[in-house]
């Protein structure tokens, strides 16, 4: 017996779809699924980041990982613009912010309320991503596309971190930089919590 024969043929779009809301709220529950409640304890300071597109980008990873502050300084551009929400798609709504024109007074008011700062910057001091430690909260700091961040803010930091190049260059464009790093935060964070039997949401180490 041909048991296609059995099988009643449906046309492909007979299988009820759930409304949009719906399948965004789906969505969301898989994408947060073991990370119920969690709130990653860092920040990120962005100096002198000179493309829109570039900060639209960082708010995008910012939202995804859960951190608590993106700090604007110098010339880079802060919402609302055009340029920052066409990359965003409107995480910049929902991630807090604020701009300084001065990068210094900034860490400085982070390292106030708590946050150790580490600058994403190769030098000869780094540690490597991948086994760095980091002090919850921390706030990783960026710096321009072209310069990087200025010496002012690398004595500054408690510590700099550098991400591993294996290819012929020695640098990622900036926004590719920071999710590298903000995942390996949340994953490092996720670890601790788990490991330390810790399940208060956003608790800080």
């Amino acid at each position: 017996m041909d048991i296609s024969m059995t099988i009643p043929k449906l046309p492909l779009n007979a299988a009820p779809v759930p409304p949009n809301g719906e399948r965004l709220t789906a969505s969301r529950r898989l994408l947060a699924a073991g990370y119920e409640g969690l709130r990653l304890p860092a920040a990120v300071l962005l100096d002198n980041v000179r493309s829109m597109y570039n900060v639209g980008a960082f708010f995008r990873a910012a939202d995804g990982v859960g951190i608590e502050k993106v700090c604007l300084c110098g010339i880079t551009a802060h919402p609302p613009k055009k340029a920052i929400t066409k990359t965003a798609l409107g995480a910049e709504q929902a991630v807090a912010w604020e701009h300084d024109w001065d990068a210094l007074q900034m860490a400085e008011k982070m390292r106030c309320s708590g946050f150790a700062i580490a600058a994403i910057e190769t030098s000869t001091n780094s540690v490597d991503l991948f086994e760095w430690q980091p002090r919850f909260p921390v706030c990783v700091a960026f710096g321009n596309e072209v310069e990087g961040l200025r010496s002012e803010l690398l004595e500054l930091a408690d510590t700099h971190v550098r991400i591993p190049m294996l290819g012929e260059k020695t640098s990622l464009n900036v926004a590719t930089a920071a999710g590298i790093v903000l995942y390996e935060l949340l994953r490092k964070y996720r670890a601790m919590r788990m490991g330390a039997g810790m399940s208060a949401p956003g608790l800080r180490g």
